[in-house]
């Protein structure tokens, strides 16, 4: 029983607290900072291979609603009599699905003091996939053939000082399915959850994410995209820097928004979802004794997908393109929304999630072990970064390392201590046909003879050892110079190549390939190589190998607050931009800053928002050096080579203008986005958040390549060096460090493993595989408490209330098709509560009657001489003395309505009617619920 009486304990808890086997049991999922040690994946995974899994439809336009909701706190009443209300509207319109806000039925509560109103409030209201507010809005959502998705917290057998955050989710047939939030942010009384939720729809896949587990968690969305889901549902209630920022009185928008967009158009575009977004509107929270709530949320629901160059909204945008804030009510997708897999997210396109299991299996030994996976750099000393904005002379290592040398002097002329140029740069990006002499068309002769003489890729041909100690001669001609000038300079160099793997080159289906790697040279002369791991189509395909092994390295000439190193990791391009699981391992192992050489034509927003995801999620600086300029060799107006060599070996020229280069075509540019040096925005200027822009982000100025007033003066070719292309800038890491509330790296681990185990061939498995969930210890219980139940007087009200809050928690476990045997402990711990529950039942005294009259009870003149169990039907119109009130009868076939759909207040069981499904029919439930009084 969930009470607000604090002077007495509750039966519920009494019942419990007499077993100490189940308690015992129960510990693991109570305990306040509890990290469960499992990641239920069984369910997930059945539906996502099942044998008629849809994958691919369409949403047409007018059937997914989201809702902007103002909740009345604490009042479940009113705000289930407001979301019905809504979904019948949404019907009316043609609506298939509509989805609600995170505790939306409640109002949203953060809180870690159990004595507080807001903390009891949020366990005392929990509901369960069986009771009868769920069960009335569940028969609205049959009878309207619609989904509805909405928050709410909810019970966790055996666990009265405890609830999870929970997202139900109704299908069009009425079954009710749970998500409990992964990473709550709301404080104790929320216990994190373990079981991703995907369900099928009839336009394809859908998985389910509450608020924080979407905004700072990218492994759950990655695991539903992995599993084909192309729907994300995203119930929230975010309001991060929706804030007055003019002085004018009223709140802005616009550091939300950018907060808000960055977060899930980042998330659209990567993985390929359709995102339905809703999110809670107006003053929210316990009211004090001044009447004012603690929180003031912006509504903002959006309907988004996401593309390579930006989002397209289906639903939630002002005429000006902003997202609308501040006013309640529906909004419906406007336009047709595609559901697909997603292609980042398969294993033959590098997606490796044989990897990430280790990687986040690693990250838990480490936890488990005590340490900590949060951090905080904490200093304003940071190195002094520059990134060359250039491209190479395709195929010409001599041109391009003499270049990278005039970039390095300049960088130390300016004090710098950290240099990275792009990806590739010491070759160009472009591959080629090798055969016979197809490629070979550099404007250098001596190169032209090589690849002439070989039907390798120029790639292949071109690279360099690179792993070495200081005067290693081994290592190529062009490492060992830059990695001189590291040493001369006492500079860290990063520049992108083909590394030569030890042994020489990898045979990979008859073709001989290398790895796309970084140099990383330190300034004690030695060098180091991080081989990139997810290549981009047939560019990379062709030539390069992945590699398997992250990078972090330590800069100790920079320290924190706690004199602990500065650490750096490195990725390169498609790492960063579509494949988060390695930046999120290198964070969460301590680094401060990112290290990424790319070659990408994104935009600045593809740029900024995948990038820039590290910075604002994860606690990196990242410093992100783009090819700048063209790329490939040079050809005429016609597309044909400028160079090439004759029958003897000799390198001609046409003669011809050159009108475009190999990679881009005639006319084209190949790389002009530029690159960025990213900081925290901290507390720059005064404020927690850039006012012009909304911008959690300082990326001083850099970034702004498509800008041409920008770079008009830079030199956009191949190998050529102008000081204006060289962007510097000092290191702010103050705000550097990760912090993710409730992360769950042992939950990831088992996610990918499972991902591992159904799609990687030859993969050993790291953790064994799910099974069913086993009610069957509840069978019997339920059985003899629905008997119980259907004889109301029977037994004192006071005895029957435990056995029916019992029994809601048996029944949720009853009908769970999202749990496996994982959480086998919730069944044992249900059954105990319930068997102490029927054990605890008391005979009801029979009531006197008149012998006179022998068919007409006897009243009471005073409500309070009443005996004990007394049933209502006995009692006056006016209702008892003690403010508790009847719920008004139900029809047969039909839910309980009234205030007996709060599950979670004050239950006497004296009269109203419920109705619940068991195995053989329906048992007719009486019962009457306290008032809640705060």
């Amino acid at each position: 029983m969930h009470t607000h009486n604090e002077s007495s304990p509750s039966m519920r808890g009494r019942c419990i607290a007499a077993i100490a086997s189940a308690a015992a049991l129960i510990c693991s999922f109570g305990a306040v900072g509890a990290a469960p040690a499992f990641a239920d994946t069984y369910s997930s995974g059945l539906v996502a291979t099942a044998q008629n899994v849809v994958t691919r439809g369409t949403i047409p336009a007018g059937a997914l609603s989201v809702v902007n909701f103002a909740p009345k706190w604490g009042d479940k009443q009113a705000n289930k009599t407001n979301m019905l209300a809504t979904m019948e509207q949404a019907h009316a319109n043609g609506v298939k699905m509509i989805v609600f806000p995170e505790m939306a039925l409640t109002g949203y509560v953060s809180s870690s003091d159990p004595e507080s109103p807001a903390y009891r409030m949020a366990v005392s209201q929990a509901e369960t996939t069986a009771s009868p507010s769920t069960q009335e809005i569940a028969a609205k959502a049959k009878e309207y053939g619609m989904w509805v998705v909405y928050g709410t917290p909810e019970r966790i057998p055996g666990d009265d000082d405890h609830a999870y955050n929970s997202a139900f989710a109704i299908s069009p047939e009425g079954k009710v399915s749970s998500y409990q939030k992964i990473a709550p942010v709301e404080g104790a009384w929320a216990t994190p959850g373990t079981t991703p939720v995907i369900l099928q729809t009839e336009w394809g896949l859908m998985g389910l994410s509450i608020c924080y587990d979407t905004y700072a968690n990218p492994e759950i969305e990655r695991y539903y995209a992995a599993q084909g889901v192309g729907l994300l549902v995203n119930p929230t209630a975010t309001s991060r820097s929706y804030t007055d920022i003019d002085g004018d009185g009223v709140k802005d928008g616009k550091g939300w928004e950018w907060y808000y967009r960055n977060r899930l158009e980042s998330i659209a575009s990567r993985d390929g979802l359709v995102i339905a977004s809703a999110d809670l509107v107006g003053p929210d929270g316990y009211v004090d004794e001044s009447g004012k709530q603690p929180y003031d949320f912006p509504g903002g629901s959006v309907i988004l997908t996401g593309a390579f160059a930006g989002a397209n909204y289906a639903a939630g945008l002002n005429e000006d393109g902003s997202i609308a804030v501040g006013t309640e009510g529906v909004l419906t997708n406007a336009k047709d929304l595609r559901l697909s897999t997603p292609s980042t997210t398969q294993v033959a396109n590098d997606f490796h999630p044989d990897y990430y299991a280790k990687w986040y299996g690693e990250l838990a030994d480490r936890k488990d072990a005590g340490e900590s996976l949060s951090y905080s750099f904490g200093s304003t000393d940071g190195p002094k970064v520059a990134v060359a904005n250039v491209s190479g002379v395709w195929a010409d290592k001599a041109a391009n390392t003499e270049m990278m040398a005039k970039y390095a002097e300049q960088a130390h002329a300016d004090g710098v201590d950290l240099l990275v140029f792009p990806e590739t740069v010491l070759t160009g990006y472009d591959s080629t046909d090798p055969k016979g002499d197809a490629d070979a068309h550099s404007v250098n002769a001596e190169v032209n003879r090589v690849l002439a003489a070989s039907d390798d890729y120029m790639q292949v041909l071109l690279a360099e050892k690179v792993k070495g100690a200081d005067g290693d001669t081994t290592r190529g001609e062009s490492v060992q110079r830059m990695a001189q000038l590291a040493k001369d300079y006492g500079m860290y160099i990063v520049f992108g190549l083909a590394e030569m793997p030890d042994g020489g080159p990898i045979v990979d289906g008859g073709v001989k390939k290398v790895y796309n790697s970084a140099a990383i040279c330190f300034p004690d002369g030695h060098t180091e190589s991080y081989q990139k791991m997810h290549r981009a189509g047939s560019e990379e395909t062709v030539w390069s190998v992945p590699g398997n092994t992250p990078v972090m390295f330590e800069m100790p000439e920079w320290t924190g607050k706690d004199g602990s190193a500065l650490k750096a990791g490195v990725n390169i391009c498609r790492d960063g931009h579509f494949y988060p699981e390695l930046g999120r391992y290198y964070a969460a192992s301590g680094a401060e800053l990112l290290i990424h050489p790319t070659a990408t034509g994104g935009n600045p927003w593809y740029r900024e928002t995948r990038i820039g995801s590290y910075t604002d999620r994860d606690g990196m600086a990242a410093v992100t050096a783009n090819l700048w300029g063209q790329d490939g060799y040079p050809i005429d107006s016609d597309g044909k080579p400028i160079y090439s060599v004759d029958a003897n070996g000799k390198t001609v020229s046409s003669g011809k203008d050159v009108a475009g280069y190999n990679y881009s075509g005639v006319g084209r540019d190949s790389f002009r986005s530029t690159s960025l040096i990213i900081n925290a925005w901290g507390r720059k200027n005064g404020t927690s958040f850039d006012y012009a822009t909304g911008s959690a982000l300082d990326t001083s100025g850099t970034g702004n390549g498509a800008t041409a007033d920008v770079t008009k003066d830079w030199y956009f070719g191949q190998g050529g060096f102008d000081p204006d292309n060289l962007e510097t800038r000092t290191m702010d890491l103050s705000r550097a460090g990760f912090r993710i509330t409730n992360f769950q790296p042992r939950l990831y681990s088992q996610m990918y493993d499972a991902l591992a185990q159904r799609t990687v061939p030859g993969y050993s498995a790291m953790y064994s595989t799910g099974s069913p969930l086993d009610t069957s210890a509840l069978d019997e219980p339920a059985a003899k408490a629905d008997a119980a139940i259907a004889s109301p007087s029977a037994y004192t009200a006071e005895s029957v209330e435990p056995v029916q809050e019992a029994l809601f928690d048996a029944r949720s476990l009853l009908g769970n098709t999202t749990f496996s045997a994982e959480q086998q402990p919730l069944v044992e711990a249900a059954a105990a509560e319930l068997n102490t529950a029927l054990a605890g039942l008391e005979k009801a005294v029979p009531t006197p009657t008149d012998p006179a009259e022998p068919n007409q009870p006897a009243t009471p003149a005073d409500p309070a001489d009443a005996p004990a169990g007394t049933p209502t039907d006995q009692q006056s119109p006016s209702g008892p003395a003690d403010g508790t009130v009847d719920a008004p009868a139900t029809a047969a076939g039909a839910p309980a309505v009234g205030t007996l759909s709060s599950t979670g207040s004050q239950i006497a069981l004296v009269a109203a009617l419920a109705l619940m499904g068991v195995a053989g029919g329906s048992v007719l439930i009486v019962a009457k619920r306290k008032a809640h009084v705060e």
